[in-house]
């Protein structure tokens, strides 16, 4: 069990705690934006700019001496399992390391303001076994354009073996589930495949581009068959290290163990990106709902929300008084015909911890 702490706040007492409000400064930023090539020697590399009708730049890029008889992909990652007695962080520096961070170039907002109607692209259907899907009753996500905080935070996990959705966590440091990454697709000396992230992604476009993963740490590595039984449910996250620091850019979620003291409370709220809405290319959001813990240290926390393959990896978040930015609890993991189940609790939070005293 966690140390009692104050409750999360329900979103009309988040609503008049923390006001909308504007960016507090205008800044032009930098972004990076990739893409990998074949090639027996260095590329010729020619660039321009396109005015875009309506506003907006087209970049255009022309690559000479590409092999296109090869395929390239991003590096796979180096990765550290983490045990239960794993090497103590210092007590001071946890607090530190579970903080999130609001840039002063974003707007905030407790709810997305940008909001746009959904296309159904997946109808639903009825499954026993555990799969990332079940939508309960009135289908509550509400898709969102926002590229303010915290909705920016939150994007688009590639990998070789499927895509999901994630959340910042620390200005390198990428919150996902474990299942969607490629674990049997690393080459000898590396632990996992390549990780692409994507936050804010809506429609294709970018605005803070993309990074990749460089490191990854783990509990428990999802088997590949596509169901998470025992501890693949309860252990369904991971923090990847990316290869730079975009978090600077987007800010990032804070992040704290679950506590069952916080069962019947209606204050959670879930972002991500699920394919049987707008084909996966928009995110959508859902507040209000509740979650039950299973009073243990790594847990399968059982909720309602609306839920579709896509959301996997995607925040289950609060808000609480007095500090600026909402806190992770657990990423959407799997359902079943009766419930949806997110995973997450001290485990977890003791993965952020370490990932983050590793990897500044």
């Amino acid at each position: 069990m966690n140390k009692r702490i104050s409750k999360p706040l329900t979103l009309a007492e988040a609503n008049e705690a923390f006001p909308v409000r504007e960016a507090r400064e205008r800044a032009a930023l930098s972004i990076e934006r990739r893409f990998h090539l074949a090639a027996d020697s260095e590329p010729a590399l020619r660039m321009r700019l396109e005015r875009i009708e309506g506003g907006g730049w087209e970049v255009v890029v022309e690559v000479d001496g590409v092999d296109v008889t090869q395929r390239a992909h991003p590096r796979a990652m180096k990765g550290t399992a983490v045990a239960e007695d794993r090497a103590a962080v210092p007590e001071a520096e946890v607090a530190e390391r579970l903080a999130g961070f609001v840039p002063d170039h974003l707007a905030f907002s407790v709810m997305p303001q940008d909001r746009v109607k959904s296309r159904r692209t997946i109808r639903p259907r009825d499954l026993d076994l555990r799969e990332a899907t079940t939508i309960f009753g009135n289908d509550n996500r509400r898709a969102f354009r926002d590229t303010s905080f915290p909705w920016c935070t939150v994007g688009v996990v590639e990998t070789g073996r499927t895509s999901g959705s994630g959340v910042m966590i620390g200005p390198r440091h990428l919150l996902t589930v474990s299942h969607v990454i490629d674990w049997a697709g690393a080459p000898p000396g590396y632990a996992a495949g390549w990780v692409k992230f994507t936050p804010s992604s809506f429609d294709g476009s970018a605005p803070f581009g993309e990074a990749f993963g460089s490191h990854i740490y783990w509990r428990v590595k999802e088997d590949g068959d596509g169901f998470l039984t025992g501890d693949e449910g309860n252990f369904d996250y991971v923090v990847v290290v990316l290869d730079r620091r975009i978090g600077d850019t987007t800010g990032w979620m804070g992040a704290r163990g679950y506590d069952d003291a916080w069962n019947t409370l209606d204050v959670w709220h879930h972002m991500g990106y699920p394919s049987d809405l707008n084909s996966g290319q928009r995110p959508t959001w859902q507040g209000n709902f509740r979650m039950d813990g299973t009073d243990a240290d790594a847990q399968s926390i059982l909720h309602k929300a609306d839920v579709f393959p896509g959301q996997s990896g995607g925040p289950v978040f609060g808000f609480w008084p007095g500090e600026p930015w909402p806190r992770a609890v657990a990423v959407q993991s799997w359902q079943d015909s009766t419930t949806n189940g997110a995973s997450g609790s001290k485990s977890m939070r003791d993965l952020v911890v370490q990932a983050r005293s590793d990897f500044g």
